[in-house]
């Protein structure tokens, strides 16, 4: 994986057979200082991926075995919460077909070309039931 940023901007490109939880188990190591990132954009090819649908007690899990194009990755990394990540991903099959769910697991396939950018929120999750939900610390209603 290769890392630079400029500003609030983080550009991070992973590599054919890189894990991409690995990866961002490192983005978060590196970026422990920073509080919140979002994506901008995400694209490529994974395979190997195991997405979840929540169906209000746990996540049902589906595979991909196969290669398939990134069409986009939507979430955020918040370093210093547990978990550390929320992605939903959008996948495009040879056969022209679309699947996605949230992000469990997934393998670089050629390439993943990923821009980050980086706030000053500071966040907590909270556990509701069955969830871990996202809040803002000091955040008001």
């Amino acid at each position: 994986m290769i890392v630079t940023e400029e500003r609030d901007l983080v550009l991070v490109i992973m590599e054919d057979g890189e894990d991409l939880l690995s990866n961002l188990k490192q983005l978060r190591g590196k970026f422990e200082s920073t509080s919140f990132m979002t994506v901008v954009t995400a694209l490529g090819m994974l395979k190997k991926v195991e997405m979840g649908y929540w169906n209000g007690k746990e996540y049902e899990v589906h595979s991909l075995k196969e290669p398939a194009e990134l069409l986009g990755i939507s979430g955020i990394i918040t370093p210093n919460t547990d978990p550390f990540f929320h992605f939903h991903i959008t996948l495009g099959t040879k056969d022209g077909t679309v699947a996605g769910g949230h992000l469990l697991s997934a393998t670089v396939c050629n390439t993943v070309e990923m821009v980050l950018f980086k706030g000053n929120f500071e966040v907590k999750r909270e556990k509701v039931g069955n969830l871990k939900l996202l809040r803002l610390k000091g955040g008001t209603r």
